[in-house]
């Protein structure tokens, strides 16, 4: 039993992905405390147990209650989220297989940005602005090819390489790229929907 002034810290992510049917405390969150007796106890808590791969959302009130079966008198300071999705897997995807994904939203990615940029260009007629520039500077007819289709090919390359702050694996600075700010905003509005969709359905799983 831990003294009656003991307090436990917990945290706990958004969300959380598990390869095993039974989830113990230490699968989704970290925990502190004084007591090293009672800390292992927290950690191998069993939290939920799937029947099925899926997710589900748990309050961490079900925490603090498990927590509190284990000794009314703790108490728990919440350092991480109020609610969080817990979702199985039973295995990790093959590698291949993400590979194939990858290649696949690449091949998605080049050929929907070479299609919304060739659209960009012909909606304000660069064409025709190219040809009128290159015959004010010179006088004379623009060919097929000419100086300002390389250079600005090149700086429109070069452009998105500095934006998107990437060159194959390699990121130019340490920075998060606009893709990455994206994609976490994303991931953050896709998690706080469903959290709020399973609450207010009232399915989530909370205290008895």
């Amino acid at each position: 039993m831990s003294a009656a002034n003991d307090t436990v810290y917990i945290k706990i992510d958004r969300n959380i992905l598990v390869h095993k049917p039974t989830v113990f405390f230490s699968d989704i969150g970290s925990v502190e405390c004084t007591d090293r007796v009672l800390l292992p106890k927290i950690k191998a808590m069993k939290i939920y147990a799937f029947q099925r791969h899926g997710n589900v959302v748990m309050s961490v009130l079900k925490i603090v209650e498990l927590i509190h079966e284990i000794d009314p008198k703790i108490t728990v300071v919440n350092e991480g989220e109020t609610d969080f999705i817990l979702e199985y897997r039973p295995k990790e995807v093959e590698d291949w297989v993400q590979k194939l994904k990858g290649l696949l939203v690449c091949v998605v990615i080049f050929f929907g940005a070479a299609f919304t940029i060739t659209a960009f260009h012909n909606d304000i007629g660069i064409t025709e602005v190219f040809d009128q520039f290159y015959l004010q500077m010179t006088g004379q007819q623009k060919p097929a090819v000419s100086v300002l289709e390389i250079c600005y090919s090149i700086g429109l390359t070069l452009g998105n390489l500095v934006f998107f702050n990437h060159v194959g694996r390699k990121k130019l600075t340490h920075d998060l790229t606009p893709i990455q700010v994206q994609m976490r905003k994303y991931e953050k509005d896709v998690d706080t929907a469903y959290v709020d969709n399973v609450s207010r359905e009232d399915e989530n799983v909370d205290v008895s």
